[in-house]
């Protein structure tokens, strides 16, 4: 709920003393506001917190009203502290002194558990206040647009460190062995950026070209293992630096391992907290998916210092202007300091296709979304926000190339440094530099739901160009929308074998004609080259057929190989093409050899798999067969020895080969050998087994053996207290293709207690897998539906999430769709309820074409022969 405006902070000072025994914190807070009109009541945010005093006093006449009361409302999570005279208008200072609990639940001032080097459970204290949870930590004003300065003053034991947002400024040693650690001061922010952690700690360190001092921190024993995050942050530190042309303001950044965390990461201005495998890798053994995704993420929290904390959106409605602009940057900064991870190209499959996928759904939401009660924004934290969100930042860069779009990047920053702003600031800064109206162009992406999908009405060939006329409709993934009105503003690339667009042309009309030049007769046409825009392209009969040759010639790229098979699957899937018009497509990859396309692929195979074992038989035989022919090439050219010439995209395409040997190599008894005695001998010798693909061994080894390999693998969950490792374990155990093994390895992520809170759902995905995994455990989520939320009672919705999306996603025909929406109806998760149903329509539409399916030449043995 949005607080009353007559009294707002300006600074707070802040003193905590945590109790990490007793799990319980004591605080006071004084709070520099501004009363602008009379009142006498001061409304704040609350929530778990338990006012033992509180006072107000007029800067400028010295008046000292009695507290008359002190109330909460447990629905809005505020309380009112209401005076017997009317507040003196003016400066004045409020104190508070107050209680709350040190929660378990990952959210506001709460505790987490690990295991010391000695074999001790200690326990740290940290935050996690995005997006209203700074409420569970002290009284305040929990609102973006509020922002304060604020300076915080830790008590705690003498042998511990204490962190906060800014350095510390001074440390007073105090009886009973503790310490009070004061903080300087912040800039102005809002309460969400706010941050600390308490504990025992060990760091690495180093300072940028500019002069910050970075900092890792984790749990004792454990500092080495920070050194790649230590270094991809200070490269992206200098890297922002110079892109923005504004420096980071704050002194230092720190980064820190948090051991029980429901986020990826939270970019707290000058304090950032991760999960504990999103920084913390062992360089030496790390996974290529790894390393890629400790720098991605990283780069993505430092965006945010500028894109976010530096300039905040006004409210939560304009939360893609935070996540939006950093999944893009993420991307842009680490292609310029990782050009060998060809980022852009995983772009198209990965934070693209996510993108494509969710707002292809009648439950998606348009990427500005009206957030009437802050909690609602919990359930935008998607692929909307954050990926969609991030191509309409691509799409705009495309239209105005790169020296406009920094320059009016740069502008924003600096007009709007520590303050508030909406969506139309951005577009206006970009368009006082380029002079486009990129307001109204941009606005068909953000305010309406959805993105369109482009038909060829008409083409005519020539030797030497070749005239198109497309036509925009929505693109919906039941097939549904084609009649609507909606119209995008579309900048488009054409590909050609001898030449691209050498910038986007605008596509603003319902139809529209387009002339491209060709190089020959036969030359080929690819629409939306590169991915720019988010669109669904349907190429005509006659330029897919010219389009196989180029992916088997590989003259089209990487990104534009992917697209077209995705495009092609999306589009049969809705109904929109055949559905066995994708066969034949298929065939020309038979040569593949790019990452970025295998992993299209793997999702356009791994989707056919789970429509073929549904209707079983000869022609799911073949299929498999099928599958196999494809990846047997591949497969022998990367093998599962890594070369020491290998490139990082090497590395990425024999992990998502051997990811897909599980369901399409079974026929052959060498490939399972190979993976068991791996899977044997690495417990001695770990390099036989890389990271890379380790849980794709561990599944295979699982689905084909029994007790002896499951429990040697649950053992190997107590043998390490490396997260890493551990979570290779979690998201392979339910794997198993034995019930009662899958049913244990339920249970044990469940209700073990030894899977902390914020991992017990990755076992559920990996006992989902397969049809009778699917069913195992939906039953299991329904039967213990109760347990599951009363364990999830207070914890983020998102995890909540999690466990749907694991539990419930993996089914395809109608009848499932109807059951899982009729489980919900009668056992409502309202802050779920937007997950809920995407799942439901994905799985309804996935039913829709299973029908197609049965009804097509696929079902025959000889369409995949």
């Amino acid at each position: 709920v949005l607080l009353p405006t007559c009294v707002t902070p300006v600074h707070y000072a802040l003193e905590l003393t945590p109790d990490l025994e007793l799990f319980k914190f004591d605080g006071s807070v004084d709070v520099d506001v501004v009363v602008s009109s009379a009142t006498d009541e001061v409304v704040l945010h609350s929530k778990e917190i338990h006012v033992k005093h509180a006072s107000f006093v007029s800067t400028v006449s010295g008046q000292r009203p009695s507290l008359v009361s002190v109330s909460y409302h447990l629905v809005d999570t505020t309380l009112t502290l209401k005076f017997d005279t009317p507040l003196a208008v003016g400066e004045g200072k409020l104190h508070i002194e107050f209680e709350g609990i040190l929660n378990g639940d990952m959210a506001g001032f709460y505790k987490s558990s690990y295991v010391d080097a000695d074999g001790k459970k200690q326990v740290m204290a940290s935050t996690q206040f995005e997006s209203l949870d700074a409420r569970r930590a002290f009284p305040c004003w929990d609102e973006p647009a509020l922002k304060a300065t604020f300076t915080v003053s830790l008590v705690v034991p003498s042998e511990l460190t204490a962190l906060c947002n800014m350095p510390e400024v001074s440390t007073t040693h105090l009886p009973g062995h503790k310490k009070r650690v004061q903080f300087d001061v912040t800039p102005k922010m809002s309460t969400y950026l706010l941050a600390w952690v308490v504990g025992h700690m060990d760091y690495v360190c180093g300072v940028t070209e500019n002069g910050v001092a970075v900092r890792v921190f984790c749990p004792p024993g454990r500092a080495a293992h920070g050194q790649y995050a230590l270094s991809a942050g200070k490269r992206a530190l200098d890297f922002f630096d110079e892109f923005f042309g504004v420096k980071y303001p704050l002194p230092k950044l720190d980064m820190i391992a948090i051991t029980e965390f429901a986020m990826g990461a939270m970019e707290n201005w000058g304090l950032v907290t991760y999960r504990e495998v999103d920084l913390m890798i062992d360089e030496e053994k790390a996974s290529s998916q790894q390393k890629q995704r400790v720098s991605i993420i990283v780069a993505h929290e430092l965006a945010h210092q500028w894109f976010g904390n530096l300039v905040t959106m006004e409210w939560w409605g304009d939360l893609w202007l935070n996540e939006g602009f950093a999944c893009y940057m993420e991307h842009f900064c680490t292609d310029a300091l990782f050009p060998e991870f060809h980022i852009w190209d995983q772009y198209t499959t990965d934070a693209m296709g996510a993108a494509l996928r969710l707002d292809a759904l009648r439950t998606s939401h348009p990427i500005q979304v009206p957030i009437i009660r802050a909690e609602e924004v919990e359930q935008v934290f998607d692929a909307i926000s954050y990926c969609k969100g991030s191509t309409v930042v691509r799409m705009v860069a495309a239209i105005l190339g790169p020296d406009n779009f920094r320059k009016g990047l740069q502008n924003y920053m600096k007009k709007h440094q520590y303050s508030n702003t909406v969506t139309l600031d951005l577009w206006t800064a970009w368009a006082d530099v380029s002079g486009i109206d990129i307001p109204s162009m941009m606005t068909t992406w953000t305010e309406q739901m959805g993105y369109p999908f482009l038909t060829v009405v008409a083409e005519t060939w020539s030797a030497s160009n070749v005239t198109i006329e497309l036509q925009q409709s929505w693109f919906l993934a039941d097939g549904s929308g084609a009649n609507d009105d909606k119209i995008w503003t579309i900048p488009l690339i054409f590909a050609t074998s001898s030449s691209e667009s050498d910038k986007a042309v605008l596509m603003t009309q319902r139809r529209q004609t387009f002339t491209i030049p060709l190089a020959s007769a036969d030359d080929w046409l690819k629409i939306n080259a590169g991915q720019h825009a988010l669109v669904r392209v349907a190429h005509s009969p006659t330029m897919l057929q010219r389009l196989q040759e180029a992916i088997r010639s590989k003259s089209l790229s990487p990104i534009d190989r992917a697209s077209l098979l995705l495009d092609s699957y999306a589009l049969a899937k809705a109904g929109n093409a055949d559905v066995d018009t994708l066969v034949p497509l298929l065939r020309a990859y038979d040569n593949e050899d790019s990452s970025t396309v295998w992993n299209a692929l793997s999702g356009v195979l791994g989707g056919l798999n789970m429509l073929m074992s549904e209707i079983g038989g000869e022609s799911y035989a073949a299929f498999k067969s099928f599958g196999w022919d494809l990846i047997k090439p591949a497969f022998k050219l990367v093998g599962w020895e890594a070369q020491a010439d290998d490139s990082h995209s090497t590395k990425l395409l024999r992990a998502t080969l051997i990811s897909l040997l599980d369901t399409f190599g079974e026929s052959d008894k060498q490939v399972f050998d190979e993976a068991k005695r791996r899977f044997d001998e690495h417990w001695e010798n770990p390099s036989v087994l890389s990271s890379d693909f380790k849980t794709s061994v561990y599944k295979m080894v699982l689905r084909t053996g029994g007790v002896k390999e499951f429990e040697r693998l649950l053992q190997s969950y107590y043998d390490t207290d490396d997260n890493t490792l551990r979570r290779f374990v979690m998201t392979s155990l339910g794997a198993t293709s034995d019930p009662n093994l899958k049913l244990r390895a339920l249970d044990w992520t469940t209700k073990s207690g030894d899977v902390k809170l914020q991992d017990f759902f990755y076992t559920m995905g990996a006992a989902a897998s397969g049809k009778e995994g699917a069913q195992i455990t939906w039953t299991y989520f329904v039967d213990n539906l109760e347990y599951i939320k009363k364990k999830l009672a207070k914890a983020s919705p998102s995890l909540m999430d999690a466990v749907i999306i694991n539990c419930a996603s993996q089914f395809c025909t109608l009848e499932r769709a109807a059951e899982v929406e009729d489980f919900f109806k009668n056992h409502p998760l309202p802050s779920s309820a937007m997950r809920i149903g995407q799942v439901v329509e994905s799985i309804r539409i996935t039913g829709s074409m299973l029908l197609r399916v049965q009804s097509s030449s696929m079902t025959s043995s000889s369409c995949w022969m």
